[in-house]
């Protein structure tokens, strides 16, 4: 049986997705919601900052809660497909947490053939509000040093993947994707709320451009989750 906090996430995600709340509109005050919801303001207020961390709403200092998106649809996340018991896709919503320069070892450094620096763009992906991917995207920094001047927001309404094609003229013409099952990093761990030492499900994807020539890396972790998977290409 559902808690108390898990209703009051569920009933304001079903409101995003009927069109009753949609992007930019200001949700009732804490104390509101707890009226109607008939649960206590510290309730209403867990449950806010749970779906401020999926990226759902986003909460600004003095003047509110806000929805801060629609459904996602670009073409870098769209390979993976969950759906419910029912065979439903599970919508899919996106919040970009940084973009940043960093000097990091890792398999993309191998596959970008470039000891660093990078752009990484992190991104909470939540699958219908029920769990969450968290994404990493790597880029050479010499090549895409533009993408740190971005305001997050402008990336979280156009695929990276068409952003690459528009803005540097460089398309992605095939990705390789791997799965696996592995014991998740601490940071990943943190970034999705789960205990450390899990064991949870990875994807890496590398992208190419014109002459075969590597153009990104991409990772995305998630913990243990039950909805049905597809994975298309």
């Amino acid at each position: 049986m559902a808690t108390k906090l898990e209703r009051i996430c569920d009933t304001v995600i079903a409101r995003i997705e009927s069109g009753a709340l949609r992007e930019g509109d200001r949700l009732p005050s804490e104390e509101q919601l707890a009226a109607s919801l008939r649960a206590s303001v510290g309730t209403v207020q867990k449950a806010l900052q749970q779906l401020a961390h999926r990226g759902l709403i986003v909460r600004e200092h003095g003047r509110g809660t806000f929805v801060s998106g629609g459904k996602l649809g670009p073409a870098d996340v769209r390979f993976l497909r969950f759906r419910n018991t029912r065979g439903e896709d599970l919508p899919l919503y996106l919040h970009v947490l940084s973009v940043k320069s960093v000097r990091l070892k890792g398999p993309w450094a191998e596959f970008l053939a470039t000891p660093g620096p990078f752009i990484r763009i992190e991104r909470m992906i939540s699958v219908g509000g029920e769990f969450d991917l968290f994404s990493e995207f790597f880029l050479p920094e010499s090549e895409f040093a533009a993408l740190r001047k971005l305001d997050a927001k402008a990336l979280e309404r156009i695929s990276l993947r068409d952003l690459l094609k528009q803005q540097f003229s460089v398309p992605t013409l095939r990705a390789d994707q791997f799965v696996r099952f592995e014991v998740l990093p601490a940071r990943v761990c943190d970034k999705l709320g789960l205990r450390h030492g899990v064991t949870g499900f990875v994807m890496e994807m590398r992208g190419y451009t014109l002459r075969d020539r590597p153009l990104y890396f991409q990772k995305v972790s998630a913990g243990p989750f039950g909805a049905a998977l597809a994975i298309t290409r």
